[in-house]
């Protein structure tokens, strides 16, 4: 999976960011790219806003924001918001994330069990607040779909964000509805430019520039 900025981010400057035309990343791979100035923003109680350049964009639930962490992958791992960089490797302002084990024999050797085997790729960024304002752009490096999989959580088995067959992407609620954007775009193997924006009974998610609060 390859990612461009990190999570819960205040756009405050954002610039053109350009996928690389030949991807040389494994298969199952997810991948955070660089902007040429990317800002990740954790919120006061006040909330946030931000323009960024050739895209505009506006908070609907914040005026102000405290930046926390900024992120142009142009150097090591960084562990206090990503965890241990094992599986995880920077590369030309790319953060790839891949799958700790090639082979479900190998998981279940190293392992000793034969579930939560490891075999796609599991991102997780750390010290998420109340609330929030991310942005990103990322992709899912994969031949195709698997049920369930991939999956985008916002939580913990909470709100999740998937990747529709028919095209486009559904993002479902806990113990709640799905709501479903088919003309996001969203798809494998394709840059994905995702704002989400958070505080409690709230939440709005933007793929591509669709989406709703």
């Amino acid at each position: 999976m390859k990612l461009l900025p990190p999570i819960y981010c205040l756009l405050s400057t954002l610039c053109p960011v350009f996928a690389s035309e030949n991807p040389t990343d494994p298969i199952n791979n997810f991948e955070i790219e660089k902007q040429r100035r990317s800002e990740l923003s954790l919120l006061n109680d006040r909330g946030a806003s931000s323009k960024s350049p050739p895209t505009e964009f506006k908070s609907e639930l914040f005026k102000s924001g405290k930046l926390i962490y900024s992120d142009d992958f142009n150097g090591a791992v960084n562990k206090e918001f990503w965890g241990q960089p094992k599986g995880k490797k920077i590369k030309d302002g790319i953060l790839t994330v891949g799958p700790l084990f090639k082979s479900k024999e190998e998981a279940m050797k190293v392992l000793k069990r034969d579930h939560h085997l490891c075999l796609e790729p599991v991102p997780h960024i750390n010290r998420i607040p109340e609330k929030f304002v991310m942005h990103l752009r990322y992709q899912f490096a994969k031949p195709e779909l698997t049920p369930g999989r991939p999956s985008f959580q916002i939580g913990h088995h909470m709100i999740s964000l998937g990747i529709v067959k028919e095209g486009g992407h559904r993002v479902k609620l806990p113990d709640g509805p799905s709501f479903s954007e088919p003309e996001s775009e969203m798809a494998l193997n394709r840059w994905i430019g995702l704002p989400i924006e958070y505080e409690l009974g709230k939440i709005r998610v933007l793929v591509n520039g669709k989406g709703k609060t």
